[in-house]
């Protein structure tokens, strides 16, 4: 007896077949007056680059040079946020003072060991950065000295809090059309930074006084 809905034919899979990964289109270039959410690796969009709080150093090392990223979100068991974990960590001296206190080698230290926990992060809230010009991102970022930021979607009643995007300060200074190559250190970002954003508050206080 015949249907009308024929089966499908199953295939072998291929050797060396890999999948589809969801990826975020950037524009070309951006301006310091272009919307934030522009620049914003938007997790509304692409999967979550993460690692589990328990991996060790070594991996942790290897996974974010297969990425290609220098920042990872680091999960507990049931999958919420911990905290965070950078190559700049890493890199610190962090793991061999540990290490030298444990007997262990530093690259068998675990992420938890050296990671920044959930309660030493600030976030910006998407309602801001929604309303937010690039300009004000980096400002905010040199201004707190950082690399990276966070952003978090509220749920609805204080629940259900989700981050939602990450910003990178490399990435939107490339997006903008500044000379910084990942791994700059600060002050050659904060350079480049000076010749579209001008000087920091500080530096503005200080001449001032001078």
């Amino acid at each position: 007896m015949t249907t009308g809905y024929p089966a499908l034919r199953f295939q072998n899979m291929p050797i060396g077949v890999t999948y589809t990964r969801p990826h975020q289109h950037y524009p070309d270039r951006l301006t310091l007056d272009s919307p934030a959410v522009e620049g914003m690796t938007d997790l509304r969009m692409v999967t979550a680059l993460t690692v589990e709080r328990t991996n060790t150093l070594a991996a942790t090392r290897e996974r974010m040079r297969k990425l290609g990223v220098k920042m990872l979100l680091v999960t507990d068991q049931t999958g919420a946020v911990a905290g965070i974990v950078t190559l700049s960590d890493l890199n610190s001296d962090r793991p061999g003072k540990i290490a030298a206190k444990s007997g262990e080698q530093p690259d068998d230290l675990l992420v938890q060991d050296i990671m920044t926990l959930r309660g030493r992060i600030e976030v910006l809230l998407l309602q801001d950065v929604v309303a937010a010009n690039v300009g004000q991102l980096l400002s905010s970022l040199r201004e707190a000295g950082r690399r990276h930021a966070l952003v978090l979607q509220p749920g609805q009643n204080g629940s259900d809090d989700m981050i939602c995007g990450i910003f990178s300060l490399t990435k939107l200074c490339a997006l903008i059309g500044l000379a910084i190559n990942t791994g700059d250190p600060m002050s050659t970002i904060e350079a480049a930074l000076q010749k579209v954003l001008g000087p920091t508050p500080a530096d503005t206080s200080t001449a001032s006084e001078a």
